[in-house]
Parts: C-alpha cells; structure tokens; sequence
C-alpha cells in the first residue's frame, strides 16, 4: 500500500507550512516530477495567513506518477542566512474510472 497521498489529475490542493519563526519573505513551493529527473514544473509563492502560516494552492498535472513539493524559506538572524526547506510527497493518480453513458 502507498504512504503516498494520493489526488486525481486536474484537482487543486491547498498546501500548507508553518515556520517556527518568521522568514524575512514568503517562502516558495517548488514543484518536481520524480519520474522526470527532477525538472522543476511550478514555483509557486506562498500567501501568509499570519507571521508563520504560509499556503498556497496546486492544481494537480494531468500526468500521472508521483511527485515532490518543496518549500523553501530564508530567515537571516545577526547577519547569518539560515535556509529552512521541508519536503512533501505525492502520487497523482486515477482512481475514478468514468462510467459509460447510456
């Protein structure tokens, strides 16, 4: 069985991430085909619901197979960068087989 979540091709998702402290910019969600050597297929930019809440909304490919979303943030602290990124995965599949119409 799949650890996988699993969407049907076409349907938007919300993701979302919360960060411990606040990042100097909305972070990014990144998106990446597995099965597809990692090419990057959306780049999104989160909207913030408030200082550490962060989302954004998906539409799922039409391609099945699985795929990563990445989000990426950087908070600098006394003059160091620190790079927060927190990984998710998915399966886009097809689980509703049409019925034929009479």
């Amino acid at each position: 069985m799949s650890q996988f979540e699993v969407f049907e091709p076409g349907n938007t998702i919300v993701f979302t991430w919360q960060a411990s402290i606040a990042p100097d910019a909305a972070p990014t969600f990144k998106v990446t085909q597995v099965n597809c050597l990692g090419s990057i297929i959306a780049s999104l930019t989160a909207q913030q619901s408030d200082s550490t809440h962060y989302w954004t909304p998906f539409t799922m490919p039409g391609s099945e197979g699985y795929y990563r979303g990445e989000w990426f943030a950087l908070k600098t602290t006394a003059g160091s960068a620190r790079q927060s990124v927190h990984r998710t995965g998915w399966l886009v599949h097809t689980t509703v087989v049409p019925t034929a119409g009479p």
